[in-house]
Order: structure tokens, then sequence, then C-alpha cells
């Protein structure tokens, strides 16, 4: 235990134990008692002896005992005075998870966790309370132990136009703990970059004594969890000639007479779904060593992870290495190391969100077209452009390979007993390598005789950082104090060739190719210098106060403001602990108030720079001579995006801390938001980066952790989590809302997400009503030509004239729906009896809607597009009493606009995880020579309770988008997946 303060009884003459809890004291000859005190745990008083002496505190119940990590230091979280969420591995570790993502998913409040597709080692969304900015990045800083990595950079690169994962390098099964810093009070000590909230992990140790090897394995199988319903071959055919016919054309399939293309499609129907689809393996394979003595303790580790996808062409594995030592030099020095390398391969499938797609091609493929042709080549529909989905999954390469390296080193002096000294040196790099390769005999690839793609990328971030802390007690006060300096540099560059003509698909090599149509190298670099200094003080442990600033300067910004502030200051009332408190069922009672500005530094490493373009393609004349031409306007005054926060917040504790509740409040203020202000086009310029808009968030949140069994052999714990949260647009450039994705609109007065379109009213069902309207548009706007609704015809849904001008035009379009949820939480219970145990973890949200841009292709009933079992349901003369419009080929009434038509409620529960484990009786491990032995099952995303009719309610088409929120557009659906493992300790 790090910070336990060791008096000799009745002086001030003590020191505070190392990080590591080993402590030396020289005592008068005159003393003979030692007392050693820690909040959180019973003071313990313990006679005097020459030589080593080992001790034990025991929990206090009275108190909050967890430790929890904050920013360059670690705290008892019962001093903990700003809003810090804790993840202990022990409420994942029995459970196989494949990422940070699904560790933090549902587990702390206010963190809101969304895949953006189920593809393997595919891109995530954290959020912590709420999107945070319109145009720059909104995801958390993560830091490993003690190194900020980069995520940007990934954000970047793309196969397929797919984003790649950031944390799919990290290993979960080396983490100890992960801590959420919430609010700006605990974040701001990380300045500039914390404006989206911090997470902190800490990974494992080896702890003294005899070395013990442990062997974590778990394989299992993954299945699609949904699938949707679609028409036969025959009805498909029906269908697509009833559009035709309904707007005078001639029908498309004809039976008598077949010509060729006819005989293609006569009876076929293929349900592609069925053919991409597949039960795939997935398996994890973990082994540690760990152990030490009294100055050297260690930790080694590797992970080999292995996922096929659902989809047929895609997969993904990652190989990694972990090794953290700590060794002793002295009573007074300290030194140690934490590395993890890691090597992942991901094979990738065409983005799902185009025609080319597997998954969007099995959908907009009709069923009437066959997999095969005679000939044992790959059918397509000669009326469509859509790709074959087997050819789509089998023919293209999509390969990314990527070596990673994070850690430090790290060495601590303690100079004095009260103050040590900590320096570090650490380093994030990753290199990745992409292919791609389109080959001629797919739709994409054919004009250009194959496409040939390589992308070659390297990013380093170098890190220094020197601390000063200084931990004091006097009597009953206690001062903690830290003044640190912190260095980095981040450097990346790539290589990208892009190369058609290849003489043979059978050589994808780009040398294979005859025609270079891109050959470009780029290279960017952004550094930051920072000073930061904190004090903690407390009285008692009942009095509890922190402050801390921190300085940062950054290449990033403008030259007017190369330097920002951000301070912070909080504090706590342990109201328990006061003596008039009455002993009654409240064992704990804490109040938390806070005050902290944040920045957000990912502004762009140019962006305030007047830039110039180069080469060939920004022409000086028209025969393309290359030349320098200006690109961007330089803005000096360009500074980080900046965040005022507010949060109040109770902990709780009854019963002895068996019940545990904690609640947050928050109103979190975003300005300076960086948006395009349009310029006149004299200027030379469409617009300039300007320091313009702001967001408003804020929430409650509320944590309950409850000791519901603890006697004899069964025991059973609760952890639930569930969080409000509000965002609004307070300012624009102008004002003026603006489109982003297929159907989101950023308003001022409405939340990020909110989606824009016209509002059905009802279906036309006769002739007459479309001529009263006509006549009624004409008579009101006194225009001969007005017309209600363009294209109409019965069957045709008619919208509704929300400024009563008598036409339907854009301005009859309005917010008719939003993304945000109205709250979302998780809920996680833990049984054991006797061997057994049992783990069931649900995720949730609720009020947030989904736009189903799948809808508007698949029941568009318009073009060529394979159609869902639904329109069976569309407006004929023989069922008109139905909210389905009619098929019409070229759709003349734009049925298909966006509108509320699509629009359905997002709202689910899902079973995430569920495990059952056994735990081998010691008779039995003896036996097999073994400490421990554990076998469970587990599965995840077993049950989803949800009205939406998509694939997957958990996913967005547009990854990492503040402003295109809740799009579904053909996206790589999440898996069921069952597995069995086993845990062995030797």
């Amino acid at each position: 235990m790090p910070g336990v303060t060791v008096l000799v009884k009745g002086t001030t003459t003590g020191v505070s134990t190392n990080s590591d809890g080993t402590f030396t004291l020289t005592a008068p000859t005159t003393a003979t008692t030692l007392t050693f005190s820690s909040v959180g745990f019973l003071t313990l008083e313990q006679p005097i002896r020459d030589g080593s002496i080992t001790v034990g505190l025991a929990p206090d119940s009275k108190q909050l005992s967890e430790v929890v990590v904050t920013g360059y230091g670690q705290q008892s979280k019962a001093l903990v005075t700003g809003a810090i969420a804790s993840i202990d591995a022990k409420q994942f570790e029995d459970q196989p998870v494949a990422g940070i993502d699904q560790v933090l998913q549902g587990r702390a409040a206010g963190v809101q966790v969304s895949a953006s597709s189920g593809t393997p080692g595919g891109g995530i969304a954290v959020r912590i309370r709420g999107n945070n900015s319109i145009s720059a990045s909104s995801d958390p800083l993560y830091v490993i132990d003690g190194v900020p990595i980069n995520t940007g950079s990934y954000s970047n690169i793309a196969v397929g136009n797919q984003q790649l994962n950031a944390l799919s390098d990290i290993n979960p099964n080396d983490i100890a703990s992960i801590q959420v810093l919430k609010d700006a009070a605990a974040a701001a000590i990380y300045g500039s970059r914390a404006a989206n909230g911090v997470v902190l992990v800490t990974t494992k140790r080896g702890q003294t004594g005899k070395t013990k090897i442990s062997l974590d394995v778990y394989q299992g199988v993954q299945q699609r969890i949904k699938q949707l319903d679609v028409l036969n071959g025959q009805e498909a055919q029906d269908l697509i000639n009833e559009a035709r016919t309904n707007v005078g054309l001639a029908p498309r399939y004809v039976a008598a007479n077949p010509t060729s293309t006819q005989a293609l499609f006569t009876g076929a129907s293929t349900n592609w779904q069925d053919e991409v689809f597949r039960t795939a393996k997935i398996g994890n394979y973990t082994l540690t060593a760990s152990g030490g003595d009294a100055r050297t303790r260690f930790l080694i580790s590797g992970t080999y992870f292995d996922q096929e996808g659902i989809v047929k062409g895609s997969d993904f594995q990652r190989g990694s290495v972990r090794i953290n030592v700590d060794n002793k030099i002295s009573d007074r020095a300290r030194i140690g190391l934490n590395l993890t390398g890691s090597r992942s391969l991901n094979n990738r499938i065409q983005n799902d969100n185009n025609i080319y797609g597997v998954l969007s091609s099995a959908i907009l493929l009709g069923t009437q077209t066959p997999i095969y042709n005679a000939d044992g080549t790959f059918a397509r529909d000669p009326y469509s452009s859509v790709e074959n989905p087997l050819a789509a999954a089998s023919l293209p390469l999509q390969q990314a390979r990527n070596n990673r390296v994070i850690g430090n080193v790290f060495a601590e002096l303690d100079i004095l007993k009260d103050l040590r000294f900590r320096t570090s040196l650490g380093a994030d790099y990753l290199n990745l390598k992409e292919d791609r390769f389109v080959p001629s005999t797919l739709l994409q690839g054919a004009g250009s005789n194959g496409l040939g793609n390589a992308n070659s990328r390297y990013d380093i971030s170098w890190l220094t950082e020197n601390t000063l802390t200084y931990n004091k007690s006097f009597g009953d006060h206690n001062l903690t104090m830290l003044l640190g300096q912190s260095a980095q540099k981040s450097v990346q560059e790539g290589i990208t060739t892009t190369v058609s003509g290849f003489a043979t698909n059978k050589i994808t090599r780009l040398a294979a190719g005859s025609v270079r149509t891109e050959a470009s190298s780029d290279g960017t670099l952004w550094t930051l210098l920072s000073y930061f200094a904190r004090a903690n003080y407390d009285y008692k442990g009942r009095y509890i106060l922190a402050a801390s600033v921190r300085r940062d300067g950054s290449s990033r910004f403008g030259v007017d403001n190369k330097w920002g502030y951000f301070p912070a200051v909080s504090g706590s009332w342990r109201i328990s602990e006061e003596s008039f408190f009455p002993k009654t069922a409240i064992s704990e009672l804490k109040l938390r108030a806070g005050y902290g500005q944040t920045g957000n530094f990912e502004i762009g490493n140019f962006a305030s720079r007047n830039l110039y373009g180069v080469g060939a393609g920004n022409l000086a004349n028209y025969n393309q001579i290359s030349g320098l031409v200006p690109t961007q306007i330089g803005v000096n005054d360009l500074s980080w995006e900046k965040q005022h926060e507010i949060n109040v917040g109770i902990d709780l504790g009854f019963v002895n801390n068996r019940i545990l509740l904690s609640a947050n409040a928050f109103r979190r203020e975003s300005n300076d938001l960086l948006l395009n202000r349009p310029l006149p086009l004299t200027s030379g310029f469409l617009s300039v980066t300007q320091n313009v808009g702001a967001l408003e968030n804020k929430g409650l949140e509320f944590e309950l952790t409850t000791q519901n069994f603890t006697k004899d052999n069964f025991t059973w714990t609760t952890n639930a989590n569930i969080s409000f949260i509000r965002n609004e647009v307070t300012k624009l450039v102008n004002n003026a809302p603006f489109l982003s994705g297929f159907a989101n609109q950023v308003r001022v007065g409405h939340s990020l997400g909110s989606f824009y379109g016209y509002v059905v009213d009802r279906i036309y069902q006769t002739q007459g009503e479309i001529t009263a309207d006509t006549e009624a548009a004409r008579a009101r706007t006194g225009r001969a030509t007005a017309v209600y609704q363009q294209g109409s015809a019965p069957g045709d849904i008619r919208f509704k004239d929300l400024n009563n001008d008598g036409v339907i035009t854009g301005d009859d379009q309005k917010i008719i729906g939003t993304a945000q949820p109205k709250f979302f939480g998780g809920l996680n219970n833990q049984f054991s009896f006797k061997g057994f145990d049992l783990g069931f973890f649900f995720q949730f949200q609720y009020g947030n809607e989904i736009y189903n841009n799948t809808r508007a292709f698949a029941e568009g009933m318009n073009a060529q597009f394979g159609q869902l079992a639904s329109t069976r349901e569309r407006w004929t003369a023989a069922n008109p009493s139905t909210t389905f419009p009619r098929a019409a080929w070229g759709d003349p009434n734009n049925n298909r606009r966006t509108s509320d038509r699509f629009l359905e409620d997002g709202s689910y529960a899902r079973l995430k995880t569920l495990t059952l484990g056994y735990n081998l009786p010691a008779g039995a491990t003896r036996v097999l020579h073994l400490q421990n032995a554990r076998v469970y099952v587990s599965g995840q995303n077993l049950l989803t309770f949800t009205n939406y009719s998509g694939l997957d309610p958990e996913i967005n088409t547009f990854s990492g988008s503040n402003t295109s929120l809740g799009t579904d557009f053909l996206t790589f659906p999440q898996a069921r997946t069952v597995q069995v493992g086993v845990n062995l300790g030797i």
C-alpha cells in the first residue's frame, strides 16, 4: 500500500510508504511503538523491533477504502473530490472481453460507448458526458500507465473507407483497473487535452512472492443476431414489373418468349444474407508469469487473439506481449519499466454503406439473381450496378497490418522522507501497412483493369515527464503537493500509391500495374510543452480541498495564443465523520463540488497557419505545370476549444457501506468551437476556420453498488448506473443551421444528432384528393402553376405543409427526432455459491431514434434494388388501407425523401454478457498440481429487447462523427457469441 503514514507513537517523526508499500524508519532509542494509518483503513499500532517487519492494515468498514488512480498520482476514494468512475479488473476478469470498449460499455455512469459496426477490429465511439465538439474530436484522452496514446492518426487511415480502432492494440487481459476522469475538476490536470474526459488505464504488476504462472484460454463461435426478411425471387420480379407499369413503362420480366437475359432469372430465388453470413470462430490465449522478491517484481504476459467476422471475408488477429518490471535499487531509489508490443492483422471487407460492399450488396441485390452463371462465374444482375455479394467477399484483397509499441521507463528518488522525485520517458510507436487490390472481375475494378493501393504510415510520439511530490502530515492535517513538467512530440509520415491496369489478377503487387494514378507522401508533427501543479489537503479525512492548474503550449495554436491556462478547484465534506452525525444506518455521507476549465486541442496540426498547395494538382495553368497555390488563410488568434464545467455530487453509504450510492449533477459549457466561416468568393477562399461555435451539456448520473448477501457460501453483489444527459447547440456561425450525413441537421436550440426532414401525413387514395390539394395550393399562392406536391398519384405519400403556404417545398421540413437518448446505463450482477459463480450484465439506452436509411433503399420500390418483405404491404388498388406507398419506378413523388417515414425508436436493452463458472475444489487442484482451476461458459449479446427493425440498434454508419449520429445504412451488425474457457494457475 502506498502513502501509508508511519509514525513513532506520540511524535511527528515518521515517513510515508513508497509506491510498493515499503518504508525505512530510524526511530529514537526511547521509542517503543509505531502507528500505521491510512484513509479507508483501521489505524494499527505495532511494537518497534530491529530488522524487517511486515504489517497488514484492515479495511475500515466506515470508510470508502478503494484507492483510485488520478492524474499523476493516486488517492483514496474517500478523499476524491471530483467525478471519477472506477472499473476494477474484478468486474470483468471472469468474462471474456475483446477490447477496452467492452470493458467501458455500460459500467461507468456518464460514459456512452457505441460500436460503429460489428466488423472485427472496427472503430468505436466513447463519449464522456456527451458530444463536446462539433468539428473537432470528441474522443477522450487515453493514458496507458502514464503514456498518453495517439488515436488521431488512426482516424485518418482507412481500408475501404472504414475507420480502424485505435484501442484494438490494447490487450484487456493486461488491465488492472480503469479510471475515468469525467468532470473538469478531475481532468484539468491534463489541460488542453481533457475537454472530452480522460481514461486512465493501469496494467497489472508483479507481486512479491513465488512465481505464479497462469493460463487463460477461451474459444467460441459467433452468429448473426438477426437477419432482414426479404422478398423471394418471384416477388422481386413482380414488384419491379409493377413499379414500372405504375409509371407507364414496360414490364421488365415477361414469361412469354423469354430472352437470354430473362432466362437467367427463371426460378432464381437467392437469399443473399444466408450466403454472406456465417458461423465464425473466436479465440483468445493468454499466458502470464509474475512474481519477485523484496527488490525486484515482474510480470510478463503473452496473448494471441483470433476472431473471424460473421460476414465472410472479414477477420482480425492480434498477438501482444507485456513486460512490467519494478526494481528497488535502494531504500530511497526505484526504477521500473512498462512495455507492451503488439502486431495485428486485419482482413477487412469493403465498406458496407455502398453498392460494392458485402453486406450492403447482400441487401441491395435482388433475390431474383442467382449466385453463379452456367459457366461457374459469379452472376450479376444486368440491370443493376450492385456487386455480387459473394464476389465482393472473396475476390478483393483488403488487409491492414499494424505493429505497435507503447511503454515507458521511470525512476523515483526519495530526496527527503516527504519529498519524492519521479522522471519518466515514454513512447507510443505504431507502423501501419495497408494493401488493397480490386480485381478486374469485380464491377469496381473492371473499368481500370484492376485497381491496387498501398498505404504505409508510421506515427511515433515521445513523452518526457518530471514530477516532484511532497506528502506531509501535521497531526490531523494532511497535505500532498505536486509540481510537474511534461514535453511531448508526435511525428507522422506516410506514403500512398495507387496503380491500375493490371495484366492479370493473379499478381496483386503494384509493380504488376501499368498506370500509376497516384503516388504521394506526406508528413506532419505536433509538439506540446506543459507545466502543472496540484495541491490536496484534508483534515482528519473530513474536510477535503483540491486545486490544480496546468499551462500548455502547443504548436497547433495560433501565434497569438501559444499558451493556455487550465485551473480547477474542488472540495468535499464528509459529514458522516463529524461528531454530531448520528449513528444510524447511514455509514457514509459526503458532499462534493468542483469547477474546472479544460481544452480540446484536436484542431489540426496546421489549422492556424497560412498554407500553400504544391504539385501539378494545384494548377498554375491549363498545362498542369506544378506550382504553389494558397489553400488556407492563417488565423493568428486560433486557439483550443474551451470548456467550463461545474459538478456537484453526493456519496452515500448505508449499513456499513454494504450499499453505496453516488450521484453527480453537472453543467458543461463548450465555447470557441471550431467552425468554418464562409468568405466572399472575391477573397479567393471559400471559408476560414475560427473559434465560433458553442455547446452545452448538462446531466445527472447515478451509480449504485450493493452487497446483497455475504453470508455462508453465498454472495450476491450488484452494480448499476444510469445517466440522463441533455445536449444543446447554443451558437453557430451567424446561427445558421447546416446539414450533416443523410438526415442530421445542426441547429441552435437543438441537440447534436437531430434529424431534419419532412413529416408524413397519409397516403393519397384518389386522384380527387390530389386535385383538391392542387387547387387549394393555387388559390392560396395566387399562382396558376402552383402544385401542392409534384408527381403525386394515388398511392403516393402526402407530406404535411408545415408553413401553410399551400405547396410542399424545402421549407416544410423540421426537426423530427434526435439520436440522443433520454437515458442510458448498465446493470451488473455477480453471484457465487461454493465453487460456482454466475454473472450477467445488461446494457441499455432509451429515448433515442435511428434514421434507418437502409429502408430508404430496401423499401424504396423505385429501382432495381432488392426489397424487404415489408413491401408486400405496399399500396395497391386492392390494398388501400396501408401506410406503405405504391411502387413507382423513378419515384416521381419522391416518397423516399428524408422524412419521419424512416425514423424509428432506437431504444434497446441487451444482455451484454452472461457467464457461468466453476472453480475446482482444492483437493482436485492439488492432484492436478495446480494452484487454481476454473472452467466457464459465457455468452455475449445473447438477448436484445428492441422495437428497431434493423439488424442492430447499437450501430452507427458515421463512426467518430459528432454531427451525423444515429444513422443505420447497410452497416455490419454485432454478433451473438458463445464461448467456453478455462483459467489455470500454476
